[in-house]
Protein backbone atom coordinates (compact mmCIF):
# COMPACT_ATOMS: atom_id res chain seq x y z
CA UNK A 1 0.00 0.00 0.00
CA UNK A 2 2.97 2.19 0.82
CA UNK A 3 4.71 1.64 -2.50
CA UNK A 4 1.49 1.98 -4.59
CA UNK A 5 1.11 5.88 -2.44
CA UNK A 6 4.98 6.36 -3.38
CA UNK A 7 4.30 5.69 -6.93
CA UNK A 8 1.62 7.59 -7.29
CA UNK A 9 2.89 10.78 -5.93
CA UNK A 10 6.42 10.20 -8.16
CA UNK A 11 3.94 10.28 -11.10
CA UNK A 12 2.25 13.63 -10.28
CA UNK A 13 5.82 14.88 -9.57
CA UNK A 14 7.37 14.05 -12.77
CA UNK A 15 3.96 14.95 -14.72
CA UNK A 16 4.39 18.47 -12.92
CA UNK A 17 7.97 18.71 -13.89
CA UNK A 18 6.84 17.44 -17.74
CA UNK A 19 4.31 20.08 -17.76
CA UNK A 20 6.03 22.76 -16.43
CA UNK A 21 9.55 22.35 -19.16
CA UNK A 22 6.70 22.33 -21.60
CA UNK A 23 5.70 25.71 -20.66
CA UNK A 24 9.16 26.33 -19.89
CA UNK A 25 10.01 25.84 -23.30
CA UNK A 26 7.40 27.48 -24.87
CA UNK A 27 7.92 31.23 -23.23
CA UNK A 28 11.54 30.13 -24.49
CA UNK A 29 10.22 30.14 -28.20
CA UNK A 30 8.09 32.91 -27.96
CA UNK A 31 9.58 35.91 -29.19
CA UNK A 32 9.74 39.27 -28.19
CA UNK A 33 11.44 42.58 -30.06
CA UNK A 34 14.79 43.63 -27.80
CA UNK A 35 17.47 45.21 -28.32
CA UNK A 36 20.55 42.94 -29.99
CA UNK A 37 23.11 44.24 -27.89
CA UNK A 38 24.18 41.63 -25.50
CA UNK A 39 24.18 43.98 -22.75
CA UNK A 40 21.16 46.08 -22.93
CA UNK A 41 18.05 44.93 -21.96
CA UNK A 42 15.86 47.29 -23.71
CA UNK A 43 12.45 45.06 -25.13
CA UNK A 44 9.27 45.78 -26.16
CA UNK A 45 7.84 44.50 -22.98
CA UNK A 46 9.48 47.56 -21.07
CA UNK A 47 7.65 49.77 -23.40
CA UNK A 48 4.39 48.20 -23.36
CA UNK A 49 4.45 48.41 -19.42
CA UNK A 50 5.39 52.14 -19.84
CA UNK A 51 2.22 52.45 -21.65
CA UNK A 52 0.05 51.31 -18.62
CA UNK A 53 1.65 53.85 -16.39
CA UNK A 54 -0.12 56.94 -15.14
CA UNK A 55 1.73 60.02 -16.30
CA UNK A 56 1.39 62.71 -13.97
CA UNK A 57 1.92 65.66 -16.34
CA UNK A 58 -1.18 64.96 -18.38
CA UNK A 59 -3.35 62.82 -15.65
CA UNK A 60 -3.59 59.88 -18.26
CA UNK A 61 -2.13 56.59 -18.88
CA UNK A 62 0.59 56.83 -21.29
CA UNK A 63 -0.40 54.56 -24.09
CA UNK A 64 -3.61 57.11 -24.33
CA UNK A 65 -3.80 59.74 -27.15
CA UNK A 66 -4.10 62.70 -24.99
CA UNK A 67 -0.79 62.12 -23.75
CA UNK A 68 2.17 63.34 -25.79
CA UNK A 69 5.40 62.27 -23.13
CA UNK A 70 8.49 60.10 -25.29
CA UNK A 71 8.74 56.90 -24.09
CA UNK A 72 12.04 56.14 -22.15
CA UNK A 73 13.56 54.49 -25.97
CA UNK A 74 12.44 53.68 -29.16
CA UNK A 75 13.69 50.37 -31.10
CA UNK A 76 14.81 50.67 -34.61
CA UNK A 77 14.70 47.56 -36.97
CA UNK A 78 17.62 46.71 -39.23
CA UNK A 79 17.92 47.82 -42.51
CA UNK A 80 16.27 45.30 -45.47
CA UNK A 81 18.52 43.54 -47.10
CA UNK A 82 16.34 44.96 -50.52
CA UNK A 83 16.77 48.80 -49.57
CA UNK A 84 20.13 48.82 -48.52
CA UNK A 85 22.40 45.41 -47.46
CA UNK A 86 25.52 47.32 -46.90
CA UNK A 87 23.85 49.87 -43.81
CA UNK A 88 22.51 45.95 -42.20
CA UNK A 89 25.57 44.39 -42.40
CA UNK A 90 27.28 46.84 -41.10
CA UNK A 91 24.69 47.35 -38.21
CA UNK A 92 25.06 43.25 -37.27
CA UNK A 93 28.74 44.23 -37.28
CA UNK A 94 28.83 47.25 -34.68
CA UNK A 95 26.25 44.54 -32.53
CA UNK A 96 29.59 42.00 -32.53
CA UNK A 97 27.21 39.03 -31.49
CA UNK A 98 28.63 35.18 -32.46
CA UNK A 99 26.35 32.53 -32.89
CA UNK A 100 28.80 29.41 -32.34
CA UNK A 101 31.47 29.86 -35.20
CA UNK A 102 29.35 31.51 -37.52
CA UNK A 103 28.69 35.55 -37.19
CA UNK A 104 25.08 36.56 -36.28
CA UNK A 105 22.20 37.76 -38.24
CA UNK A 106 19.72 39.79 -37.70
CA UNK A 107 16.41 38.37 -37.39
CA UNK A 108 12.98 39.57 -38.10
CA UNK A 109 12.11 40.56 -34.64
CA UNK A 110 15.72 41.92 -33.93
CA UNK A 111 16.08 45.38 -32.84
CA UNK A 112 18.07 48.35 -31.74
CA UNK A 113 17.01 51.22 -29.28
CA UNK A 114 17.59 54.60 -29.42
CA UNK A 115 20.29 54.43 -26.48
CA UNK A 116 23.05 53.39 -29.31
CA UNK A 117 22.38 56.33 -31.58
CA UNK A 118 24.24 59.83 -31.04
CA UNK A 119 21.02 61.72 -32.60
CA UNK A 120 18.55 59.24 -30.67
CA UNK A 121 17.94 57.54 -33.93
CA UNK A 122 19.73 56.85 -37.06
CA UNK A 123 19.92 59.93 -39.41
CA UNK A 124 21.89 60.60 -42.33
CA UNK A 125 24.44 62.28 -40.35
CA UNK A 126 24.47 59.16 -37.98
CA UNK A 127 23.13 56.35 -39.62
CA UNK A 128 25.05 53.66 -36.79
CA UNK A 129 24.80 53.12 -33.28
CA UNK A 130 28.05 54.39 -31.90
CA UNK A 131 27.10 54.90 -28.39
CA UNK A 132 26.96 52.10 -25.24
CA UNK A 133 28.58 49.10 -27.30
CA UNK A 134 29.78 46.95 -24.35
CA UNK A 135 32.94 46.70 -25.91
CA UNK A 136 35.63 49.22 -27.74
CA UNK A 137 35.74 49.39 -31.32
CA UNK A 138 38.61 48.42 -32.92
CA UNK A 139 38.45 51.28 -35.67
CA UNK A 140 36.27 54.59 -35.28
CA UNK A 141 32.57 53.55 -36.59
CA UNK A 142 32.27 56.25 -39.83
CA UNK A 143 29.98 56.58 -42.37
CA UNK A 144 30.14 54.94 -45.67
CA UNK A 145 33.16 56.02 -47.77
CA UNK A 146 32.34 58.21 -50.54
CA UNK A 147 33.35 57.02 -54.19
CA UNK A 148 36.46 58.05 -56.03
CA UNK A 149 36.10 61.24 -57.39
CA UNK A 150 38.18 61.70 -60.96
CA UNK A 151 40.07 64.88 -60.98
CA UNK A 152 39.90 67.02 -64.42
CA UNK A 153 43.57 68.36 -65.72
CA UNK A 154 42.19 71.67 -65.28
CA UNK A 155 41.78 71.18 -61.67
CA UNK A 156 45.12 69.44 -60.58
CA UNK A 157 48.21 70.63 -59.64
CA UNK A 158 51.05 70.60 -62.09
CA UNK A 159 52.97 67.72 -61.02
CA UNK A 160 48.97 65.20 -61.02
CA UNK A 161 48.67 67.19 -64.63
CA UNK A 162 52.21 66.16 -65.81
CA UNK A 163 51.53 62.62 -64.45
CA UNK A 164 48.22 62.19 -65.55
CA UNK A 165 49.48 63.32 -69.39
CA UNK A 166 51.91 60.77 -69.47
CA UNK A 167 49.74 57.92 -68.04
CA UNK A 168 46.85 58.96 -70.93
CA UNK A 169 49.78 59.04 -73.71
CA UNK A 170 51.29 55.67 -72.56
CA UNK A 171 48.17 54.14 -72.51
CA UNK A 172 46.60 55.91 -75.53
CA UNK A 173 49.31 57.14 -78.12
CA UNK A 174 52.04 54.53 -77.37
CA UNK A 175 50.21 51.09 -77.04
CA UNK A 176 48.07 52.23 -80.31
CA UNK A 177 49.55 52.07 -83.87
CA UNK A 178 50.66 55.01 -84.96
CA UNK A 179 47.81 56.48 -87.75
CA UNK A 180 47.95 59.60 -89.21
CA UNK A 181 45.35 61.51 -87.27
CA UNK A 182 46.40 65.28 -86.40
CA UNK A 183 47.02 64.15 -82.74
CA UNK A 184 49.79 61.94 -83.26
CA UNK A 185 51.63 64.59 -85.56
CA UNK A 186 50.97 67.49 -83.07
CA UNK A 187 53.07 64.76 -80.83
CA UNK A 188 55.59 64.69 -83.64
CA UNK A 189 55.89 68.15 -83.82
CA UNK A 190 56.13 69.11 -80.28
CA UNK A 191 58.14 67.17 -78.21
CA UNK A 192 58.43 68.86 -75.78
CA UNK A 193 56.42 68.60 -72.33
CA UNK A 194 54.97 71.89 -71.89
CA UNK A 195 54.31 72.40 -75.74
CA UNK A 196 52.12 69.00 -74.74
CA UNK A 197 50.44 70.29 -71.66
CA UNK A 198 49.62 73.38 -73.07
CA UNK A 199 47.94 71.53 -75.86
CA UNK A 200 46.08 69.21 -73.93
CA UNK A 201 44.88 72.10 -71.96
CA UNK A 202 43.54 73.71 -74.93
CA UNK A 203 41.75 70.79 -75.95
CA UNK A 204 40.18 69.90 -72.48
CA UNK A 205 38.77 73.15 -72.53
CA UNK A 206 37.55 73.65 -76.23
CA UNK A 207 35.69 69.81 -75.23
CA UNK A 208 34.39 71.32 -72.12
CA UNK A 209 32.96 74.46 -73.77
CA UNK A 210 31.29 72.48 -76.41
CA UNK A 211 29.59 69.90 -73.62
CA UNK A 212 28.25 73.31 -71.78
CA UNK A 213 26.85 74.68 -74.95
CA UNK A 214 25.35 71.47 -75.66
CA UNK A 215 23.95 71.01 -72.01
CA UNK A 216 22.46 74.53 -72.39
CA UNK A 217 20.28 73.15 -75.83
CA UNK A 218 19.25 69.88 -74.12
CA UNK A 219 17.94 72.26 -70.55
CA UNK A 220 16.10 74.72 -73.33
CA UNK A 221 14.18 71.91 -74.79
CA UNK A 222 13.23 69.96 -71.57
CA UNK A 223 11.99 73.11 -70.54
CA UNK A 224 10.06 74.02 -73.63
CA UNK A 225 8.70 70.36 -73.63
CA UNK A 226 7.77 70.15 -69.91
CA UNK A 227 4.41 70.99 -69.02
CA UNK A 228 3.83 74.21 -67.22
CA UNK A 229 2.47 73.98 -63.88
CA UNK A 230 -0.54 75.93 -62.26
CA UNK A 231 0.38 79.04 -60.74
CA UNK A 232 -1.24 80.72 -57.66
CA UNK A 233 -0.60 84.37 -59.02
CA UNK A 234 -3.43 83.02 -61.41
CA UNK A 235 -6.12 82.78 -58.76
CA UNK A 236 -5.45 84.99 -56.67
CA UNK A 237 -5.19 87.89 -59.63
CA UNK A 238 -8.07 89.64 -58.76
CA UNK A 239 -12.00 88.59 -57.38
CA UNK A 240 -13.23 88.26 -60.45
CA UNK A 241 -10.70 85.37 -61.08
CA UNK A 242 -11.17 83.63 -57.10
CA UNK A 243 -14.53 83.70 -58.09
CA UNK A 244 -14.48 81.72 -60.99
CA UNK A 245 -12.08 79.48 -59.82
CA UNK A 246 -12.92 78.96 -56.42
CA UNK A 247 -16.65 80.27 -55.82
CA UNK A 248 -15.67 83.15 -53.33
CA UNK A 249 -16.73 86.22 -53.79
CA UNK A 250 -13.69 87.92 -53.38
CA UNK A 251 -10.09 87.49 -52.00
CA UNK A 252 -10.49 88.81 -48.99
CA UNK A 253 -12.85 86.28 -48.03
CA UNK A 254 -10.20 83.50 -49.54
CA UNK A 255 -7.99 84.60 -47.07
CA UNK A 256 -10.31 85.04 -43.93
CA UNK A 257 -11.21 80.96 -44.59
CA UNK A 258 -7.26 80.14 -44.93
CA UNK A 259 -6.08 81.92 -42.06
CA UNK A 260 -9.12 80.17 -39.99
CA UNK A 261 -7.79 76.83 -41.31
CA UNK A 262 -4.29 77.29 -41.46
CA UNK A 263 -3.69 76.73 -37.62
CA UNK A 264 -5.08 73.63 -37.26
CA UNK A 265 -2.85 71.73 -40.21
CA UNK A 266 -0.65 70.34 -38.21
CA UNK A 267 -3.53 68.00 -36.57
CA UNK A 268 -5.03 66.22 -40.03
CA UNK A 269 -3.62 63.05 -40.95
CA UNK A 270 -3.91 63.01 -44.41
CA UNK A 271 -6.32 59.89 -46.27
CA UNK A 272 -4.17 57.51 -47.43
CA UNK A 273 -6.60 54.78 -47.92
CA UNK A 274 -9.03 52.49 -45.59
CA UNK A 275 -6.07 49.96 -45.04
CA UNK A 276 -3.13 52.79 -44.67
CA UNK A 277 -5.16 55.10 -42.27
CA UNK A 278 -2.59 57.31 -40.58
CA UNK A 279 -3.21 55.76 -36.84
CA UNK A 280 -2.15 58.65 -34.50
CA UNK A 281 -0.96 56.18 -31.38
CA UNK A 282 1.79 55.18 -33.36
CA UNK A 283 4.57 56.50 -32.23
CA UNK A 284 6.31 56.19 -35.74
CA UNK A 285 4.26 59.29 -37.41
CA UNK A 286 5.96 61.30 -35.28
CA UNK A 287 9.23 60.86 -37.02
CA UNK A 288 7.36 59.88 -40.55
CA UNK A 289 6.02 63.18 -41.25
CA UNK A 290 6.65 63.32 -45.28
CA UNK A 291 6.82 66.71 -46.63
CA UNK A 292 3.74 67.47 -48.72
CA UNK A 293 4.15 68.19 -52.72
CA UNK A 294 1.91 70.96 -52.42
CA UNK A 295 1.45 73.99 -50.31
CA UNK A 296 -1.70 73.72 -48.05
CA UNK A 297 -3.23 77.17 -50.39
CA UNK A 298 -2.49 74.89 -52.88
CA UNK A 299 -4.24 72.08 -51.71
CA UNK A 300 -7.06 74.11 -50.65
CA UNK A 301 -7.48 75.69 -54.14
CA UNK A 302 -7.35 72.05 -55.93
CA UNK A 303 -10.56 71.45 -53.84
CA UNK A 304 -12.20 74.24 -54.83
CA UNK A 305 -11.53 74.07 -58.57
CA UNK A 306 -13.27 71.03 -58.10
CA UNK A 307 -16.39 71.68 -56.78
CA UNK A 308 -16.25 75.22 -58.54
CA UNK A 309 -15.37 73.58 -62.05
CA UNK A 310 -16.44 69.98 -61.98
CA UNK A 311 -12.53 68.95 -62.70
CA UNK A 312 -11.94 65.10 -63.25
CA UNK A 313 -8.85 64.13 -61.06
CA UNK A 314 -6.78 63.39 -63.96
CA UNK A 315 -6.97 67.02 -65.84
CA UNK A 316 -6.19 68.77 -61.69
CA UNK A 317 -3.17 66.14 -61.81
CA UNK A 318 -1.70 67.29 -64.83
CA UNK A 319 -2.32 71.24 -63.75
CA UNK A 320 -0.67 70.68 -60.62
CA UNK A 321 1.98 68.11 -61.23
CA UNK A 322 0.76 65.62 -59.04
CA UNK A 323 -0.62 62.00 -59.61
CA UNK A 324 -4.67 61.75 -59.50
CA UNK A 325 -4.16 59.22 -56.71
CA UNK A 326 -2.25 62.26 -54.56
CA UNK A 327 -5.59 64.20 -55.98
CA UNK A 328 -7.67 61.56 -55.23
CA UNK A 329 -6.51 61.72 -51.36
CA UNK A 330 -6.16 65.63 -51.02
CA UNK A 331 -9.68 66.06 -52.06
CA UNK A 332 -11.09 63.45 -49.35
CA UNK A 333 -8.96 65.11 -47.11
CA UNK A 334 -10.02 68.65 -47.60
CA UNK A 335 -13.34 67.93 -48.37
CA UNK A 336 -14.07 67.07 -44.41
CA UNK A 337 -11.89 70.24 -42.83
CA UNK A 338 -13.49 72.22 -45.14
CA UNK A 339 -17.09 70.66 -44.58
CA UNK A 340 -16.35 71.15 -40.72
CA UNK A 341 -15.22 75.07 -41.70
CA UNK A 342 -17.62 75.86 -43.83
CA UNK A 343 -20.45 74.18 -42.67
CA UNK A 344 -20.63 76.52 -39.17
CA UNK A 345 -21.55 79.26 -41.33
CA UNK A 346 -25.57 77.75 -42.37
CA UNK A 347 -26.77 79.02 -38.94
CA UNK A 348 -30.58 79.84 -38.14
CA UNK A 349 -30.27 83.42 -36.66
CA UNK A 350 -32.42 84.84 -34.22
CA UNK A 351 -36.26 86.19 -34.69
CA UNK A 352 -34.81 89.79 -34.44
CA UNK A 353 -31.80 89.81 -36.65
CA UNK A 354 -34.37 88.30 -39.44
CA UNK A 355 -36.96 91.06 -38.58
CA UNK A 356 -34.60 93.74 -39.04
CA UNK A 357 -33.25 92.74 -42.64
CA UNK A 358 -36.81 92.07 -43.96
CA UNK A 359 -36.86 92.92 -47.88
CA UNK A 360 -39.84 95.68 -48.15
CA UNK A 361 -42.03 93.11 -49.49
CA UNK A 362 -42.13 91.29 -46.82
CA UNK A 363 -42.85 94.39 -44.74
CA UNK A 364 -46.65 93.91 -43.68
CA UNK A 365 -48.16 92.01 -41.36
CA UNK A 366 -49.22 89.20 -42.61
CA UNK A 367 -45.32 87.85 -43.82
CA UNK A 368 -43.12 90.19 -41.55
CA UNK A 369 -42.91 86.85 -39.55
CA UNK A 370 -42.25 84.88 -42.09
CA UNK A 371 -38.56 83.03 -41.18
CA UNK A 372 -38.25 80.20 -43.54
CA UNK A 373 -38.81 79.52 -47.01
CA UNK A 374 -38.14 75.83 -47.98
CA UNK A 375 -37.44 74.00 -50.78
CA UNK A 376 -36.06 70.57 -51.58
CA UNK A 377 -34.13 70.54 -55.16
CA UNK A 378 -32.41 67.38 -56.82
CA UNK A 379 -29.22 66.64 -58.17
CA UNK A 380 -28.59 64.48 -60.40
CA UNK A 381 -26.04 61.12 -59.79
CA UNK A 382 -24.47 58.77 -61.48
CA UNK A 383 -26.52 55.24 -61.99
CA UNK A 384 -25.88 52.98 -59.07
CA UNK A 385 -24.59 49.11 -59.80
CA UNK A 386 -27.17 47.71 -57.10
CA UNK A 387 -30.66 47.45 -58.56
CA UNK A 388 -31.99 48.11 -54.83
CA UNK A 389 -29.94 50.97 -54.45
CA UNK A 390 -31.04 52.21 -58.23
CA UNK A 391 -34.69 51.93 -57.40
CA UNK A 392 -34.36 54.01 -54.50
CA UNK A 393 -33.17 57.08 -56.24
CA UNK A 394 -35.06 57.01 -59.19
CA UNK A 395 -37.25 60.47 -59.73
CA UNK A 396 -39.91 60.20 -61.80
CA UNK A 397 -39.94 63.99 -61.54
CA UNK A 398 -35.81 64.13 -63.18
CA UNK A 399 -36.42 60.80 -65.09
CA UNK A 400 -32.94 60.72 -63.44
CA UNK A 401 -30.94 59.26 -60.60
CA UNK A 402 -31.22 61.91 -57.97
CA UNK A 403 -30.38 62.60 -54.36
CA UNK A 404 -32.77 65.18 -52.81
CA UNK A 405 -31.49 67.96 -50.14
CA UNK A 406 -33.84 70.34 -48.39
CA UNK A 407 -32.72 74.02 -48.43
CA UNK A 408 -34.56 76.46 -46.29
CA UNK A 409 -33.55 80.36 -46.62
CA UNK A 410 -34.65 83.77 -44.78
CA UNK A 411 -36.38 85.95 -46.68
CA UNK A 412 -32.83 88.24 -46.83
CA UNK A 413 -31.34 85.31 -49.33
CA UNK A 414 -29.60 84.18 -46.61
CA UNK A 415 -29.41 80.02 -45.85
CA UNK A 416 -30.18 78.63 -42.76
CA UNK A 417 -30.89 75.00 -43.28
CA UNK A 418 -28.84 72.33 -45.42
CA UNK A 419 -30.35 69.01 -45.00
CA UNK A 420 -28.10 65.70 -45.56
CA UNK A 421 -29.02 64.53 -49.07
CA UNK A 422 -31.99 61.65 -49.29
CA UNK A 423 -32.88 59.27 -52.20
CA UNK A 424 -34.54 61.02 -55.11
CA UNK A 425 -37.58 58.85 -54.48
CA UNK A 426 -38.18 60.48 -51.21
CA UNK A 427 -41.41 63.02 -51.16
CA UNK A 428 -40.35 66.25 -50.15
CA UNK A 429 -43.02 65.92 -46.90
CA UNK A 430 -40.89 62.66 -45.61
CA UNK A 431 -37.91 64.53 -46.49
CA UNK A 432 -38.78 67.45 -44.19
CA UNK A 433 -39.99 65.16 -41.67
CA UNK A 434 -36.92 63.82 -41.18
CA UNK A 435 -33.83 65.87 -42.04
CA UNK A 436 -34.23 67.83 -38.58
CA UNK A 437 -35.46 71.17 -39.86
CA UNK A 438 -38.56 71.07 -37.19
CA UNK A 439 -36.18 70.88 -34.73
CA UNK A 440 -35.08 74.52 -35.97
CA UNK A 441 -38.83 75.80 -36.01
CA UNK A 442 -39.63 78.34 -33.02
CA UNK A 443 -43.18 78.77 -31.73
CA UNK A 444 -45.16 82.35 -33.77
CA UNK A 445 -42.91 81.50 -36.88
CA UNK A 446 -44.03 81.19 -40.06
CA UNK A 447 -42.47 79.08 -43.09
CA UNK A 448 -42.98 79.44 -46.76
CA UNK A 449 -43.54 76.98 -48.82
CA UNK A 450 -44.59 75.14 -52.43
CA UNK A 451 -48.20 73.03 -52.58
CA UNK A 452 -45.59 70.08 -52.48
CA UNK A 453 -45.31 70.38 -48.59
CA UNK A 454 -48.65 69.37 -46.69
CA UNK A 455 -46.90 69.67 -43.26
CA UNK A 456 -49.54 72.25 -41.66
CA UNK A 457 -50.46 70.24 -38.76
CA UNK A 458 -46.93 69.08 -38.17
CA UNK A 459 -46.63 73.03 -37.93
CA UNK A 460 -49.43 73.50 -35.61
CA UNK A 461 -48.15 71.28 -33.01
CA UNK A 462 -45.08 73.58 -32.61
CA UNK A 463 -47.58 76.81 -32.61
CA UNK A 464 -45.94 77.63 -36.10
CA UNK A 465 -48.10 78.49 -39.54
CA UNK A 466 -47.48 77.23 -42.95
CA UNK A 467 -47.87 79.39 -45.84
CA UNK A 468 -48.49 77.99 -49.28
CA UNK A 469 -50.52 78.46 -52.39
CA UNK A 470 -53.97 77.44 -52.13
CA UNK A 471 -55.62 74.75 -54.03
CA UNK A 472 -58.59 74.16 -56.28
CA UNK A 473 -60.09 71.77 -54.00
CA UNK A 474 -62.40 70.33 -56.79
CA UNK A 475 -63.11 73.86 -58.22
CA UNK A 476 -62.99 74.18 -61.88
CA UNK A 477 -61.93 78.40 -61.43
CA UNK A 478 -60.20 79.92 -58.68
CA UNK A 479 -61.33 83.31 -56.88
CA UNK A 480 -60.04 86.14 -57.20
CA UNK A 481 -58.90 86.21 -53.48
CA UNK A 482 -56.69 83.29 -54.52
CA UNK A 483 -55.60 83.78 -57.15
CA UNK A 484 -54.13 87.25 -55.58
CA UNK A 485 -52.80 84.96 -52.94
CA UNK A 486 -51.18 82.77 -55.23
CA UNK A 487 -49.46 86.01 -56.77
CA UNK A 488 -48.50 87.65 -53.18
CA UNK A 489 -46.71 83.68 -52.28
CA UNK A 490 -45.41 82.67 -55.50
CA UNK A 491 -43.51 86.71 -55.91
CA UNK A 492 -42.00 85.98 -52.72
CA UNK A 493 -40.84 82.22 -52.43
CA UNK A 494 -38.98 83.00 -55.50
CA UNK A 495 -36.10 83.88 -53.09
CA UNK A 496 -35.47 80.22 -52.18
CA UNK A 497 -35.14 79.55 -56.13
CA UNK A 498 -32.19 82.26 -56.65
CA UNK A 499 -30.74 80.80 -53.48
CA UNK A 500 -30.66 77.47 -54.96
CA UNK A 501 -29.58 78.93 -58.26
CA UNK A 502 -26.48 80.20 -56.90
CA UNK A 503 -25.63 76.36 -55.17
CA UNK A 504 -25.92 74.95 -58.73
CA UNK A 505 -23.58 78.09 -59.68
CA UNK A 506 -20.84 75.22 -58.79
CA UNK A 507 -20.56 72.57 -61.51
CA UNK A 508 -20.13 69.66 -59.18
CA UNK A 509 -23.79 70.18 -58.33
CA UNK A 510 -24.89 70.98 -61.91
CA UNK A 511 -23.33 68.18 -63.62
CA UNK A 512 -23.93 64.26 -62.68
CA UNK A 513 -21.48 63.68 -59.85
CA UNK A 514 -19.77 60.13 -60.09
CA UNK A 515 -20.44 57.27 -57.53
CA UNK A 516 -16.92 57.66 -56.02
CA UNK A 517 -17.71 61.11 -54.20
CA UNK A 518 -21.33 60.07 -53.17
CA UNK A 519 -20.29 59.66 -49.41
CA UNK A 520 -18.86 63.33 -50.37
CA UNK A 521 -22.39 64.76 -50.85
CA UNK A 522 -22.63 66.13 -47.36
CA UNK A 523 -19.67 68.07 -47.21
CA UNK A 524 -19.63 69.29 -50.56
CA UNK A 525 -23.51 70.63 -49.80
CA UNK A 526 -22.14 72.85 -46.52
CA UNK A 527 -18.95 73.73 -48.33
CA UNK A 528 -21.05 75.21 -50.90
CA UNK A 529 -23.91 76.87 -48.61
CA UNK A 530 -20.88 78.27 -46.98
CA UNK A 531 -19.33 79.96 -49.32
CA UNK A 532 -23.14 81.32 -50.80
CA UNK A 533 -23.86 83.09 -47.60
CA UNK A 534 -20.67 85.01 -48.20
CA UNK A 535 -22.20 86.51 -50.95
CA UNK A 536 -24.16 90.10 -51.03
CA UNK A 537 -27.91 89.51 -50.16
CA UNK A 538 -30.32 88.84 -52.76
CA UNK A 539 -31.73 91.72 -54.88
CA UNK A 540 -34.52 93.12 -52.86
CA UNK A 541 -37.79 94.60 -53.97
Amino acid sequence: MVWSFVFLISLYLFQLSHGVSSVAVALQSMSTRCCAFNFCTNNATKITKWKKEFCVVHNIHHGLGSCICDPPFYLFPFPTELKDSYARQKWASIVNRKNGSENWKPKEDSRVCSKHFVDGRPTAVNPYPTLNLGYTPHKPITSRPPPKERISLSEATPAKRKKLILQGTSTDTCTEKPTCTSELKDCEINPTENDKIAQLEAKVKELEIKLASKIDEKSKVHVQNEPKKFQLCTVMKSDAKIKFYTGFPNITSFNVIYQSILPHLHKVHYWKGPKRLCNPLKQKNKFSRNLRTLSPKEEMIMCLMKLRLGLLNEDIADRFGVSATHVSNVLTTWLKLLGSVLGTLVFNPPKEVVRANLPPSFKNNIYKDVRHIIDCTEIFIETPNSLEVAAQTWSDYKHHHTAKILVSITPSGMINFVSEAWTGRASDKFVTMNCGFLNIVEPYDKVMADRGFPIKEELLLLNAELLIPPGRRGVSQMSTSDVAKTKAIANRRIFVEQAIRRMKYFQILKNEIPLTMIHHIDDIVKIISGICNMYPPLPRY
